[in-house]
């Protein structure tokens, strides 16, 4: 039997506006009836830097093991205040490719990601948003860490694609 809920990916960096994110996707995870899958990666580079094999395995093994803390730490509380259900998944390696395997595993309905801020030199960075906007066909909402989505208020929403989607709120 298929699964007829939505499906809610949100990404995130675990900077300190992940709870923020967080949380306003589980608002919309209240308002359109969707489970919620929680994504993190992390360069590689980030994590091993010169090193012996046998200590950079080490190193991998006690970032896992630290992650996977911090993910289940942000989690867990926000998971039983609001009785949502919110499966976790992190990855080591290239950004970009760790993010489009998620996708193309998960296959959500809505990307939730946090705003950026702007970087003094625009050019040099990631660009994550421009990479999901054109991996991912659906809907992506942007969320800001000042502003509240509140499912009781009107919702205006703005798709950054020509596509009229199928989803409304």
């Amino acid at each position: 039997m298929k699964n007829n809920k939505y499906k809610i990916l949100v990404l995130s960096d675990l900077k300190e506006n992940t709870n923020c994110i967080l949380q306003n996707a589980v608002k919309l995870s209240k308002t359109i009836d969707a489970d919620i899958d929680f994504f993190y990666a992390k360069k590689a580079t980030e994590i091993v830097e010169i090193e012996s094999p046998l200590t950079a395995i080490r190193t991998i093994s006690d970032v896992c093991v630290k992650t996977e803390k911090q993910i289940k730490d942000l989690i867990t509380p926000i998971s039983k205040e609001n009785a949502v259900n919110i499966k976790a998944a992190f990855g080591f390696g290239n950004v970009k490719n760790e993010i489009k395997n998620c996708i193309n595993r998960s296959k959500p309905d809505v990307v939730v990601l946090g705003n950026r801020k702007q970087k003094v030199l625009s050019f040099i960075g990631d660009n994550i948003t421009d990479f999901v906007l054109k991996i991912h066909t659906g809907p992506i909402m942007i969320v800001s860490d000042t502003v509240d989505f509140n499912p009781k208020k009107e919702l205006s929403l703005d798709f950054l694609r020509n596509e009229r989607q199928l989803m409304s709120v």
